[in-house]
């Protein structure tokens, strides 16, 4: 049955959206035994011109209670950077770029017409659009100078030639001049920007996202106070030893994959028996992060290892689809490895769906019958990244989404980054969240990278923003090395 997200005065129909048992539970058994309305949502009403409009948006809780009374004031981040999002509100392709200390332009990509590009930025530094011609032209048509004449972090930033302030007929000539399908992608974003700088006077933060964006639909852990726990049982136990003669990848499609409640796992005679119980300790409230011990067994994080060392590993990019790229800031090599390499990855899917309250049919390829309603067939899960880090390797802080096209209705992004660690590194390796909200420190948060632990984080809140603060990094690895993998996890559908 299709469900009704009721966005303002806009009824979204989004299959099936926010029916907590169809769509963000699984049948595991956990602490959270029924859907809760985050307690930090609060209505807003507002009227960008077309009647009043109301939207939850999360508002980031108190620091008193994030730390059960132990502090009374945030300690400001040393880490200034934060996310900056590009808007092109014209008809035609053109070029971000950045400008480096020589005063050199750097190509950051192309931006397609009523469209936007984003990354991690700092204050002070400037970037440009330049027209698809600018290598022989070298008309600039819009300078940013990131948090210029701002308080504090700016985000958005608008190139906008079809608005002239101050004079309405030659806006109307330029309106007049784009296709029904260009005035209303111009339209959506002006009504956007008006939304963003609504929300911002109410929350602080920026609108990342596009408005109007749903809330997400899969479950998202609770993260009230420091040192809270969850917990959840699956019966998709550990692996106690690797049977590698009944090894195979998985054939297997659509509903031959069910298992039931009653059912044995697969290879159970390997695995510890009964259920394992997987508990969630809340380290970070903003951003939403959790350390999950022993997430793996001893022998599924060699066989894990080994499937690395028998794969050819290439240089990590940034980015992704056609516009990734090697960079400085990404110093490691990765490979991917799909859900149905072996038994042991397709139990590794099962267990991590489980650990995130997900039916684990959306991490693969479903019948036509499972989830009819649903945009498309294919896996919110992406292929598991396996990672590996040499000394002096490491990732710089980054944001794990994405911005969706502006005509998306659904607006999909990474929602929850599960990351596996493989290994204990000697020195370094660690995590980092350099931005996150506490009352002792201004140094990142850092999660220490333990041989099966897992950590996982959200890049949503609540309200269905982006968050800005789950921007993250790897910090480098000073002695030894380091393998991980992890897993992302879209909302609400996998759209490349």
């Amino acid at each position: 049955m299709k469900g009704l997200v009721r966005i303002g005065s806009l009824i979204a129909l989004l299959a099936p959206p926010c029916q907590a048992e169809s769509v963000k539970g699984s049948s595991v058994l956990s602490s959270i035994t029924e859907e809760r309305k985050d307690p930090n949502l609060q209505e807003m009403t507002f009227d960008l011109g077309y009647g009043t409009e109301h939207f939850d948006v999360f508002m980031d809780p108190d620091i008193q209670t994030m730390s059960q009374g132990k502090h009374d004031t945030i300690v400001k981040p040393k880490m200034k950077g934060h996310a900056v999002k590009f808007f092109n509100m014209s008809p035609r392709l053109v070029q971000l770029f950045w400008v480096d200390d020589n005063n050199n332009p750097v190509a950051m990509g192309k931006c397609k017409p009523f469209h936007s590009l984003g990354t991690a930025s700092f204050p002070g530094h400037k970037f440009f659009f330049g027209p698809s011609d600018y290598a022989e032209s070298k008309v600039v048509l819009q300078h940013f100078i990131v948090d210029k004449d701002t308080d504090g972090p700016q985000a958005l930033y608008y190139y906008d030639p079809i608005n002239i302030p101050g004079d309405e007929g030659k806006t109307k000539e330029n309106l007049s001049t784009l296709t029904l399908s260009e005035y209303e992608k111009y339209n959506k974003m002006a009504r956007n920007r008006k939304f963003a700088e609504e929300y911002k006077k109410r929350t602080g933060r920026e609108y990342l996202t596009m408005y109007p964006r749903p809330k997400p639909v899969h479950f998202m852990w609770p993260a009230d106070y420091f040192g809270q726990e969850h917990w959840v049982a699956t019966r998709e136990t550990q692996f106690t030893s690797i049977p590698h003669d009944q090894l195979s990848p998985i054939e297997e499609v659509g509903l031959e994959r069910i298992l039931k409640e009653d059912d044995a796992r697969i290879l159970s005679e390997y695995r510890e028996p009964g259920i394992l119980n997987m508990t969630l300790k809340v380290v970070s409230i903003r951003p939403r992060a959790y350390e999950i011990e022993n997430f793996l067994s001893e022998v599924e994080v060699d066989h894990i290892v080994n499937y690395a060392k028998t794969t050819t590993m290439h240089l990590s990019t940034v980015g992704q689809g056609t516009d990734a790229s090697k960079a400085r800031v990404r110093t490691s090599y990765n490979t991917w490895v799909g859900r149905e390499t072996d038994q042991v990855f397709d139990a590794i899917y099962r267990r991590a769906a489980d650990l995130l309250k997900i039916d684990e049919a959306l991490f693969r390829d479903r019948d036509e019958s499972e989830y009819p309603d649903w945009p498309n067939r294919v896996t919110v899960g992406e292929q598991l990244q396996l990672v590996h880090y040499g000394e002096r390797q490491e990732y710089t802080a980054h944001h794990d989404f994405g911005y969706a096209a502006v005509d998306d209705r659904l607006q999909p992004a990474r929602f929850a980054t599960l990351l596996l660690y493989l290994n204990d590194v000697k020195e370094g390796g660690e995590t980092e969240f350099p931005r996150w909200i506490n009352g002792e420190t201004s140094e990142p948060l850092r999660v220490k990278a333990t041989k099966c632990k897992a950590a996982l984080f959200y890049s949503f809140l609540p309200d269905g923003n982006l968050d800005d603060l789950s921007q993250h990094a790897a910090r480098a690895v000073m002695e030894g090395e380091k393998y991980l993998i992890n897993l992302w996890v879209r909302d609400p559908i996998k759209d490349f």
